[in-house]
């Protein structure tokens, strides 16, 4: 199924939605922290679950919620211009692909769970999604979302960067 993903703009926290091909919201999502965020997904205004940054001091990890109940811990990997993430409780990989800012989410055996390309040039984060697990929907979701979070946390991560590189 394809879906489409919408994050508003909002100043200090962010929220948006998720379409499904008839453009017709199938899922919400909302994280209103500052720190070490916390995005719940809700379906019919109904909470489903949520991802949850965990602090640490190089690579990233983030923690799925799926009905209030720990699935899965997410792990950034160290490559050279491609990002991956493994999701050991269930032998899952998200791998992307810098520069044309397309990520896949694979199961163990390497067959492909979702595709999700981010669409350029926009002021606020947007995805075209394809998923090819019916199954597994809401959990793809959640990973989106968290792939959502990677993004936005590299970028900030970036621009911090090159500020203090420019007050030098």
């Amino acid at each position: 199924m394809k879906f489409f993903f919408e994050e508003n703009f909002r100043f200090l926290y962010a929220d948006g939605q998720i379409y499904d091909d008839h453009q017709e919201e199938r899922y919400a999502f909302a994280n209103k922290t500052l720190f070490l965020p916390e995005i719940r997904l809700y379906k019919d205004n109904e909470n489903i679950g949520y991802v949850k940054r965990r602090f640490t001091w190089f690579l990233r990890r983030y923690d799925l919620y799926l009905h209030d109940e720990l699935v899965a811990v997410i792990n950034q990997k160290l490559t050279f211009l491609r990002s991956r993430m493994e999701i050991e409780e269930l032998g899952w990989t998200i791998n992307s692909d810098v520069l044309h800012h397309r990520y896949t989410i694979s199961d163990s055996e390497g067959r492909k769970l979702a595709i999700v390309k981010q669409k350029l040039l926009k002021l606020t984060h947007q995805y075209d999604i394809e998923i090819l697990d019916d199954d597994n929907e809401e959990l793809l979701i959640l990973l989106i979302l968290a792939i959502n979070q990677f993004d936005k946390d590299v970028s900030s991560t970036a621009a911090a960067g090159a500020a203090a590189a420019n007050s030098n």
